[in-house]
């Protein structure tokens, strides 16, 4: 009786070996799995350049009277020497008091000068000046153009589109300034009836009076200045192709555009426009449509 009880208490001590064994084969190998992911982690990541993520800023232009040309996505500068390039670029922007400076660093200069001119009256400009570069770490592309964030002196984090061209890397002046074929105060005490060109942003609103009462035809934008301080009632017409394009993204109500307003005939309110179409997604021209 003793003899059996013996030789199964050996069968059994042989059994919890043998458990014991195979645990411990299974743990290490977690062990190295678990390792070699943090390693992974630590080490691998540092190869891989900043992501790129779309501009809100748009797509660039190339006027037809534009002697510079941007290069093709093909032959872009290498993230490296883009950024060497444009870091003393951007610092002479921000602080370039005077219209003779900032020419030599646009994009289009040709076209943006009259437009300097007018834009800054006075002749004199307000330079907000440039305290770090980059600050987001990241390019944004969108075709020819690249846009990056820096901060002034006053602390606002800004951005400013680049075009890159045979002749160096352009600021384009007139997305940083938000312009525009009329000042939003002229527009809105002449009531223009033909198209004017505003860069603005669009987001849905369920406003409907006036000439624009009928809900069933027209669906209703609010459309904001660059800067905040003015603000429209735009309308498309329901059902059509353009109304299709304007509707922002459930994850984006606000759009960034260029768009052709104009005041209906006898307009019986100074703040409800039509929306005549649209030039360019993002403030930031393509190359067919010309200002």
């Amino acid at each position: 009786m003793w003899e059996g009880s013996s030789g199964q208490a050996s069968r059994l001590g042989l059994g919890e070996k043998r458990q014991m064994y195979w645990l411990l084969i299974v743990g290490t190998f977690l062990l190295l799995v678990i390792v070699a992911g943090v390693l992974l982690t630590m080490f691998g990541g540092k190869a891989h350049a900043p992501p790129l993520v779309a501009s809100s800023l748009g797509k660039p232009a190339v006027p037809s009277n534009q002697p510079e040309t941007p290069l093709p996505t093909n032959t872009r500068r290498t993230d490296a020497a883009f950024l060497a390039e444009a870091e003393p670029l951007t610092r002479k922007f921000l602080e370039a008091c005077r219209i003779e400076d900032l020419l030599p660093l646009v994009w289009n200069p040709s076209v943006a000068e009259a437009r300097m001119r007018r834009h800054y009256s006075a002749g004199e400009i307000a330079a907000p000046g440039m305290v770090a570069f980059n600050t987001a770490s990241e390019i944004l592309r969108t075709g020819t153009t690249s846009i990056l964030k820096s901060r002034t002196r006053s602390h606002d984090e800004i951005a400013l589109a680049y075009v890159e061209t045979p002749q160096g890397i352009k600021i384009d002046w007139e997305s940083w300034v938000g312009w525009s074929d009329m000042s939003w105060q002229q527009f809105l005490t002449t009531k223009p009836t033909a198209g004017q060109v505003f860069r603005l942003v669009l987001c849905p609103t369920d406003y409907y009076n006036f000439a624009f009462a009928n809900d069933n035809k027209w669906q209703a934008y609010r459309l904001t200045s660059p800067d905040g301080g003015h603000l429209l009632y735009g309308y498309a017409e329901r059902g059509s192709v353009m109304n299709s394009k304007l509707r922002p993204s459930l994850d984006n109500q606000q759009t960034p555009l260029m768009l052709a307003l104009k005041f209906p005939e006898n307009a019986t309110s100074n703040n409800q426009v039509l929306i005549e179409k649209i030039v360019a997604e993002g403030w930031v021209l393509e190359s067919e449509d010309s200002p």
